[in-house]
């Protein structure tokens, strides 16, 4: 008889790489969702259930049959950790898609605290899972991750899975960090300007490695807190050059030496912010599928396809709420420094 997995919030981007990883290996996938993105690539096969989980009973009902294992790609506040262990007897294990933002520095800074360069948190290279959380809250993205984790973390009712990953890409994503290059090369943008030399490495997660780590969580329920990053992860400037060459255009590369306003990207950050994979090795076996310069092609044309007939603002709602194109500043800092 087939495993069974039930995966919360899964019509996204997510969702579109945990559900064949699932299927490749025979597991009857179910999707429950409000339905918005019930066709969306990747979701062949899968069965859907309509899920608001803010409407009471609508998860327990979408439930009621059992599941081995629940897929929360949503999981955000302690309210959610709760409702999940409120399913102990109908499902077997728990997946929790949390973020490696909720990781404190030695310092005791979130990320979610900054307000400058100076702010930035003191992290090890690499951070391993059992360095320091931000502290439970309400008041911030982190702090409500963390308060969530830590429910899940620290109770014996259901094996829970917390997954960190850090800053994902793939086809399906509505936060397109990959559209601050995407964008400049199909402007043909002359050059681009990147703050700290392009030498900012902030670590990124395929969405194809998370949804192989959520399959062998899957696999091998238990409770642990685990993080999920590419191999080798790339500088800035690593990856505004593999954009290029894979939209085929050239620009010249304006390095500034600190954290300007002009030049500032999705992953500039004065020091690293890289994940340690150790764990994920040990207690799953994992091995990564993909690069991050090989999924980045499909990253690249899943963006350039949801641009073609709608502004990007709305292809990416999310993203529109952080990335800038200020091309008049860009050309207006390259100015003043020829003129030198």
């Amino acid at each position: 008889m087939a495993r069974t997995a039930f995966v919360l919030g899964g019509t996204g981007m997510i969702g579109r790489a945990v559900v064949p990883r699932l299927r490749d290996v025979g597991w009857d996938v179910t999707l429950g969702s409000r339905g918005e993105r019930e066709h969306a690539p990747g979701l062949e096969g899968a069965r859907f259930a309509p899920v608001d989980r803010r409407e009471p009973g609508s998860l327990e009902r979408a439930v009621a049959d059992g599941a081995d294992v629940l897929v929360d790609v949503l999981a955000m506040r302690p309210a959610d950790a709760e409702q999940l262990l409120g399913l102990a007897g109908r499902v077997g294990s728990l997946v929790a898609i949390s973020t490696a933002s909720v990781y404190a520095g030695t310092d005791g800074r979130v990320l979610d605290d900054m307000q400058g360069p100076d702010d930035f948190p003191d992290y090890p290279v690499p951070i391993p899972e059992s360095q320091p959380t931000a502290p439970p809250g309400e008041s911030t993205y982190s702090r409500e991750k963390a308060a969530m984790e830590r429910l899940l973390l620290e109770q014996d009712a259901l094996p829970a899975t917390v997954v960190r990953p850090c800053a994902i890409h793939g086809p399906g994503d509505r936060q397109a960090r990959e559209w601050f290059f995407v964008k400049r090369a199909l402007d043909r943008r002359p050059y681009v300007v990147l703050a700290y030399r392009g030498a900012s490495r902030f670590h990124t997660t395929s969405s194809a490695n998370l949804g192989e780590l959520v399959r062998l969580a899957a696999e091998r329920p238990g409770t642990r807190a685990v993080n999920c990053g590419d191999p080798e992860p790339p500088t800035v400037l690593e990856i505004g050059r593999s954009v290029a060459r894979i939209l085929d255009h050239e620009w010249v590369e304006v390095l500034l030496a600190g954290g300007e306003e002009v030049g500032g990207t999705p992953w500039s950050a004065p020091a690293p912010l890289v994940v340690d994979m150790t764990a994920a090795d040990h207690e799953l076996g994992y091995r990564p599928v993909t690069r991050y310069d090989e999924w980045l092609e499909r990253t690249v044309e899943y963006l350039v396809a949801a641009t073609r007939d709608r502004p990007w603002q709305a292809a990416f709602p999310v993203g529109a709420r952080y990335l800038r194109f200020d091309y008049e500043a860009e050309d207006a800092c390259v100015r003043s420094l020829a003129a030198r």
